[in-house]
Protein backbone atom coordinates (compact mmCIF):
# COMPACT_ATOMS: atom_id res chain seq x y z
CA UNK A 1 0.00 0.00 0.00
CA UNK A 2 1.43 3.46 -0.93
CA UNK A 3 1.25 5.80 2.50
CA UNK A 4 1.73 8.58 0.59
CA UNK A 5 -1.86 8.43 -1.14
CA UNK A 6 -3.39 7.62 2.48
CA UNK A 7 -2.01 11.24 3.45
CA UNK A 8 -3.41 12.35 0.60
CA UNK A 9 -7.03 10.70 1.41
CA UNK A 10 -6.05 12.16 5.39
CA UNK A 11 -5.86 15.45 4.24
CA UNK A 12 -8.45 15.62 1.47
CA UNK A 13 -11.14 14.32 4.46
CA UNK A 14 -9.52 17.02 6.78
CA UNK A 15 -9.82 20.12 4.19
CA UNK A 16 -13.10 19.18 2.99
CA UNK A 17 -12.47 20.00 -0.63
CA UNK A 18 -10.14 18.23 -2.83
CA UNK A 19 -9.03 21.62 -4.80
CA UNK A 20 -8.00 23.13 -1.79
CA UNK A 21 -6.23 19.84 -0.32
CA UNK A 22 -4.59 20.03 -3.47
CA UNK A 23 -3.33 23.47 -2.82
CA UNK A 24 -2.17 22.14 0.58
CA UNK A 25 -0.30 19.61 -1.21
CA UNK A 26 1.43 21.60 -3.67
CA UNK A 27 0.18 18.87 -6.70
CA UNK A 28 -2.89 19.06 -8.91
CA UNK A 29 -6.45 19.17 -8.23
CA UNK A 30 -6.10 15.62 -11.20
CA UNK A 31 -3.35 13.99 -9.77
CA UNK A 32 -5.01 14.21 -6.67
CA UNK A 33 -8.21 12.95 -8.16
CA UNK A 34 -6.76 9.92 -9.56
CA UNK A 35 -4.56 9.05 -6.19
CA UNK A 36 -7.93 8.73 -4.47
CA UNK A 37 -9.70 6.82 -7.19
CA UNK A 38 -6.44 4.42 -7.03
CA UNK A 39 -7.17 3.92 -3.16
CA UNK A 40 -10.92 3.59 -4.11
CA UNK A 41 -10.20 0.79 -6.65
CA UNK A 42 -7.76 -0.72 -3.92
CA UNK A 43 -10.35 -0.85 -1.36
CA UNK A 44 -12.74 -1.81 -3.98
CA UNK A 45 -15.23 0.69 -2.21
CA UNK A 46 -16.30 4.54 -2.65
CA UNK A 47 -14.66 6.45 -0.47
CA UNK A 48 -15.76 9.68 -0.91
CA UNK A 49 -18.73 11.65 -2.64
CA UNK A 50 -17.94 14.70 -4.29
CA UNK A 51 -20.73 17.22 -3.79
CA UNK A 52 -21.34 20.91 -5.24
CA UNK A 53 -19.42 21.97 -1.84
CA UNK A 54 -16.91 19.85 -1.94
CA UNK A 55 -16.24 15.99 -0.44
CA UNK A 56 -18.34 14.12 2.07
CA UNK A 57 -16.68 11.21 3.40
CA UNK A 58 -18.37 7.69 2.81
CA UNK A 59 -19.04 5.10 6.02
CA UNK A 60 -16.17 3.01 4.81
CA UNK A 61 -14.37 6.46 3.93
CA UNK A 62 -14.67 6.95 7.90
CA UNK A 63 -13.18 3.46 8.64
CA UNK A 64 -10.22 4.23 6.54
CA UNK A 65 -9.90 7.82 7.70
CA UNK A 66 -8.72 6.13 11.25
CA UNK A 67 -6.84 3.81 10.52
CA UNK A 68 -4.64 5.70 7.89
CA UNK A 69 -3.72 7.86 10.87
CA UNK A 70 -3.11 5.54 12.84
CA UNK A 71 -1.18 3.62 10.05
CA UNK A 72 0.58 7.47 9.47
CA UNK A 73 1.53 8.01 12.71
CA UNK A 74 3.65 4.49 12.77
CA UNK A 75 5.14 5.80 9.53
CA UNK A 76 6.40 8.86 11.02
CA UNK A 77 7.64 7.07 14.42
CA UNK A 78 9.40 4.43 12.59
CA UNK A 79 11.16 7.38 10.43
CA UNK A 80 12.20 9.48 13.75
CA UNK A 81 13.17 6.22 15.49
CA UNK A 82 15.68 5.21 12.18
CA UNK A 83 17.21 8.52 12.33
CA UNK A 84 18.01 8.76 15.86
CA UNK A 85 20.67 8.13 18.00
CA UNK A 86 20.56 4.08 18.83
CA UNK A 87 22.65 5.36 22.62
CA UNK A 88 19.64 7.87 23.84
CA UNK A 89 15.93 6.85 23.73
CA UNK A 90 14.37 8.22 20.47
CA UNK A 91 11.08 8.21 18.69
CA UNK A 92 7.39 9.86 18.02
CA UNK A 93 5.14 9.77 21.47
CA UNK A 94 1.70 10.88 20.97
CA UNK A 95 -0.29 11.36 23.99
CA UNK A 96 -4.09 11.93 23.84
CA UNK A 97 -5.52 14.76 26.57
CA UNK A 98 -9.15 14.47 28.15
CA UNK A 99 -10.64 17.99 27.69
CA UNK A 100 -12.64 19.63 30.52
CA UNK A 101 -9.99 17.70 32.96
CA UNK A 102 -7.26 18.21 34.60
CA UNK A 103 -5.10 16.57 31.99
CA UNK A 104 -4.24 19.12 29.73
CA UNK A 105 -2.16 21.04 33.06
CA UNK A 106 0.36 18.09 32.83
CA UNK A 107 0.87 19.06 29.38
CA UNK A 108 3.25 21.76 29.87
CA UNK A 109 5.59 20.21 32.37
CA UNK A 110 5.75 17.09 30.92
CA UNK A 111 6.56 18.52 27.91
CA UNK A 112 9.43 19.72 30.17
CA UNK A 113 10.62 16.48 31.14
CA UNK A 114 10.84 14.58 28.39
CA UNK A 115 13.02 17.38 27.10
CA UNK A 116 15.25 17.54 30.12
CA UNK A 117 15.82 13.73 30.34
CA UNK A 118 14.88 12.62 26.77
CA UNK A 119 15.40 15.25 23.79
CA UNK A 120 15.39 12.62 21.05
CA UNK A 121 11.81 11.49 21.77
CA UNK A 122 9.18 13.38 19.87
CA UNK A 123 6.06 14.11 21.81
CA UNK A 124 2.71 15.40 20.08
CA UNK A 125 0.12 16.09 22.75
CA UNK A 126 -3.78 15.91 21.28
CA UNK A 127 -6.56 17.58 23.06
CA UNK A 128 -9.45 17.29 20.24
CA UNK A 129 -9.83 14.15 17.64
CA UNK A 130 -12.96 12.83 15.71
CA UNK A 131 -13.05 9.52 17.80
CA UNK A 132 -13.25 8.62 21.11
CA UNK A 133 -9.46 8.69 23.05
CA UNK A 134 -9.91 5.21 23.94
CA UNK A 135 -10.57 4.35 20.05
CA UNK A 136 -8.14 6.10 19.40
CA UNK A 137 -5.72 4.24 21.42
CA UNK A 138 -6.90 1.50 19.99
CA UNK A 139 -6.48 2.59 16.38
CA UNK A 140 -2.81 3.63 17.07
CA UNK A 141 -3.50 7.46 16.84
CA UNK A 142 -2.02 8.02 19.98
CA UNK A 143 0.34 5.64 22.37
CA UNK A 144 -1.85 6.53 25.05
CA UNK A 145 -4.35 8.74 26.27
CA UNK A 146 -4.63 10.49 29.81
CA UNK A 147 -9.33 10.28 29.88
CA UNK A 148 -11.91 9.70 32.25
CA UNK A 149 -12.16 5.99 32.97
CA UNK A 150 -15.25 4.66 30.84
CA UNK A 151 -15.05 1.23 32.47
CA UNK A 152 -14.39 -2.05 30.22
CA UNK A 153 -13.42 -1.37 26.55
CA UNK A 154 -12.24 -4.09 24.80
CA UNK A 155 -8.67 -3.60 23.12
CA UNK A 156 -7.31 -1.48 26.01
CA UNK A 157 -6.43 -1.17 29.65
CA UNK A 158 -7.38 1.58 32.21
CA UNK A 159 -4.28 2.41 35.07
CA UNK A 160 -6.43 4.73 37.37
CA UNK A 161 -4.02 7.28 38.19
CA UNK A 162 -6.20 9.50 40.46
CA UNK A 163 -9.58 11.13 41.16
CA UNK A 164 -11.83 14.11 40.46
CA UNK A 165 -14.40 15.43 42.08
CA UNK A 166 -16.40 17.72 40.49
CA UNK A 167 -17.47 21.47 41.91
CA UNK A 168 -19.87 24.09 40.60
CA UNK A 169 -18.05 27.00 38.66
CA UNK A 170 -20.38 30.24 38.15
CA UNK A 171 -18.62 33.76 36.99
CA UNK A 172 -18.06 36.01 39.72
CA UNK A 173 -20.73 38.07 38.61
CA UNK A 174 -23.27 35.93 39.26
CA UNK A 175 -24.57 36.30 43.16
CA UNK A 176 -23.87 34.01 45.81
CA UNK A 177 -26.17 31.07 45.54
CA UNK A 178 -27.31 29.80 49.06
CA UNK A 179 -25.95 31.18 52.08
CA UNK A 180 -22.91 28.33 53.08
CA UNK A 181 -20.21 29.86 51.52
CA UNK A 182 -18.18 27.72 49.68
CA UNK A 183 -20.92 25.06 49.15
CA UNK A 184 -24.29 24.87 47.72
CA UNK A 185 -26.59 21.98 46.96
CA UNK A 186 -27.92 20.62 43.81
CA UNK A 187 -31.55 21.96 44.38
CA UNK A 188 -29.80 25.25 44.46
CA UNK A 189 -27.54 24.96 41.18
CA UNK A 190 -30.47 23.38 39.27
CA UNK A 191 -31.82 26.79 39.22
CA UNK A 192 -28.98 27.99 37.06
CA UNK A 193 -27.88 27.74 33.19
CA UNK A 194 -25.70 25.93 32.47
CA UNK A 195 -22.91 25.37 29.86
CA UNK A 196 -21.53 22.14 29.50
CA UNK A 197 -19.35 19.84 26.77
CA UNK A 198 -21.75 17.35 24.61
CA UNK A 199 -24.27 14.35 26.91
CA UNK A 200 -21.26 11.36 25.26
CA UNK A 201 -18.83 13.19 28.03
CA UNK A 202 -18.13 12.21 30.75
CA UNK A 203 -18.59 15.63 32.80
CA UNK A 204 -22.12 15.93 31.54
CA UNK A 205 -22.94 12.04 32.03
CA UNK A 206 -21.92 12.08 35.68
CA UNK A 207 -23.71 15.96 36.25
CA UNK A 208 -26.67 14.91 34.68
CA UNK A 209 -26.63 11.61 36.85
CA UNK A 210 -26.68 13.59 40.12
CA UNK A 211 -29.29 15.85 38.59
CA UNK A 212 -31.52 13.01 37.82
CA UNK A 213 -31.01 10.83 40.97
CA UNK A 214 -31.96 14.18 43.21
CA UNK A 215 -35.02 14.34 40.87
CA UNK A 216 -34.14 17.81 39.50
CA UNK A 217 -33.13 19.01 36.44
CA UNK A 218 -30.02 20.39 34.84
CA UNK A 219 -30.85 23.04 32.03
CA UNK A 220 -28.09 22.84 29.74
CA UNK A 221 -28.19 26.33 27.35
CA UNK A 222 -25.54 25.80 25.68
CA UNK A 223 -23.09 22.92 24.69
CA UNK A 224 -19.03 24.14 24.10
CA UNK A 225 -16.36 22.10 23.19
CA UNK A 226 -13.30 24.01 23.26
CA UNK A 227 -12.18 24.76 26.83
CA UNK A 228 -11.20 28.24 26.08
CA UNK A 229 -15.04 29.04 24.69
CA UNK A 230 -15.98 27.58 27.41
CA UNK A 231 -13.66 29.81 29.94
CA UNK A 232 -14.58 33.05 28.39
CA UNK A 233 -18.79 32.05 28.45
CA UNK A 234 -18.40 31.35 32.45
CA UNK A 235 -15.97 33.90 33.11
CA UNK A 236 -19.06 36.60 31.29
CA UNK A 237 -21.68 35.32 33.22
CA UNK A 238 -23.03 32.89 30.21
CA UNK A 239 -23.92 30.08 32.42
CA UNK A 240 -22.01 28.20 35.35
CA UNK A 241 -20.37 24.83 34.35
CA UNK A 242 -18.93 21.67 36.32
CA UNK A 243 -15.52 21.01 36.54
CA UNK A 244 -13.37 19.11 38.14
CA UNK A 245 -11.34 21.29 41.15
CA UNK A 246 -7.99 21.08 39.03
CA UNK A 247 -9.52 22.09 36.10
CA UNK A 248 -10.91 25.03 37.14
CA UNK A 249 -7.86 26.22 38.79
CA UNK A 250 -6.38 25.88 35.41
CA UNK A 251 -8.81 27.18 33.10
CA UNK A 252 -9.86 30.47 35.29
CA UNK A 253 -8.07 33.37 37.71
CA UNK A 254 -9.27 33.42 41.38
CA UNK A 255 -10.81 36.41 41.09
CA UNK A 256 -12.76 35.53 37.62
CA UNK A 257 -15.47 32.78 39.13
CA UNK A 258 -16.51 31.10 42.65
CA UNK A 259 -16.09 27.82 42.62
CA UNK A 260 -18.60 25.67 44.94
CA UNK A 261 -18.29 22.38 46.36
CA UNK A 262 -21.73 19.78 46.18
CA UNK A 263 -23.08 19.74 50.00
CA UNK A 264 -25.30 17.28 49.37
CA UNK A 265 -23.39 14.60 46.76
CA UNK A 266 -20.21 13.39 45.36
CA UNK A 267 -19.67 13.98 41.72
CA UNK A 268 -16.61 12.55 40.95
CA UNK A 269 -14.83 10.13 38.33
CA UNK A 270 -11.62 8.62 37.81
CA UNK A 271 -8.80 9.70 36.03
CA UNK A 272 -6.48 6.83 33.84
CA UNK A 273 -4.07 6.30 31.75
CA UNK A 274 -5.01 4.32 28.71
CA UNK A 275 -2.75 2.21 26.60
CA UNK A 276 -3.14 -0.56 24.03
CA UNK A 277 -3.97 -4.20 25.71
CA UNK A 278 -1.93 -6.71 23.23
CA UNK A 279 0.38 -4.21 21.22
CA UNK A 280 3.28 -3.12 24.38
CA UNK A 281 4.51 0.54 24.31
CA UNK A 282 7.55 1.28 22.46
CA UNK A 283 10.72 2.04 24.50
CA UNK A 284 10.13 5.98 23.92
CA UNK A 285 6.26 5.58 24.59
CA UNK A 286 7.04 3.84 28.13
CA UNK A 287 9.25 6.56 29.43
CA UNK A 288 6.81 8.87 28.34
CA UNK A 289 3.88 7.10 30.73
CA UNK A 290 6.61 6.61 33.46
CA UNK A 291 6.93 10.71 33.37
CA UNK A 292 3.16 10.88 33.53
CA UNK A 293 2.60 8.98 36.69
CA UNK A 294 5.19 10.39 38.22
CA UNK A 295 3.81 13.80 37.41
CA UNK A 296 0.11 12.70 38.01
CA UNK A 297 1.37 11.36 41.50
CA UNK A 298 2.68 14.82 42.29
CA UNK A 299 -0.30 16.28 41.41
CA UNK A 300 -2.32 14.11 43.15
CA UNK A 301 -0.62 15.13 46.46
CA UNK A 302 -0.45 18.47 45.92
CA UNK A 303 -3.91 18.17 44.97
CA UNK A 304 -4.95 16.51 48.51
CA UNK A 305 -2.82 19.33 50.26
CA UNK A 306 -4.62 21.83 48.70
CA UNK A 307 -8.21 20.94 49.40
CA UNK A 308 -6.86 19.90 53.40
CA UNK A 309 -5.42 23.60 53.67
Amino acid sequence: MDTRRLGYFVRVVDVGNITRAADSLHITQSALSQHISALESDFKTRLLERTGRGVQVTVSGRSLYRYAQGILRLEKAARIDLRADNDAPAGLVTVGLASYSMAPGVAVPLLRAVRERYPNIHLQLIQNLTVVMSQAVLFGQVDMALIYDPGYVKGVVFDQVLKEEFHLVTSARTPRIGSRGDTVTLKEASRLDFIMPNELHTVRRVTDAAFHAAGLHCSVVAEVEPDTVLRDAVVNGLGATVLPLTAAREHFAPEEVRVYRFADTRLCTAMSLCTPEVQPLSHAAALVADLLRTLLLDASVSGRRAASA
